[in-house]
């Protein structure tokens, strides 16, 4: 399989804004699923001290074609001045996953 998909990792300080960008990536079908994982508890260095937060992890199944376009989308979405952005290859799928994929990316 190939490394053309992928998984993206994105924090959100609310299920609201989670499912806000999800709706409008898969509208413009820059993403494929998303995943709303909430009650995730973040523990982080911001500005020099050590922050602890409630967020919601979005797990985002797309195409690396997609990820620049995605991006632009949260960043005019998200509150916080530097989302997670991570980008993860996904390095095997069933056939019919990828196909599934394919087609509600394109």
């Amino acid at each position: 399989m190939s490394s053309e998909f992928c998984l993206i990792l994105c924090t959100c300080p609310t299920k609201e804004v989670a499912r806000a960008i999800a709706h409008q990536a898969l509208q413009q079908k820059l993403a494929a699923c998303i995943n709303i994982i909430d009650g995730v508890e973040s523990i982080y260095l911001w500005q020099g001290q050590i922050e602890q937060e409630k967020e919601c992890q979005m797990l985002i199944k797309s195409r690396r074609d997609k990820s620049d376009d995605l991006f632009k989308l949260v960043l005019s979405l998200h509150p916080y001045d530097v989302p997670e952005w991570v980008i993860l290859p996904i390095d095997s799928l069933s056939v019919d996953y990828q196909q599934w994929l394919n087609a509600s990316l394109d």
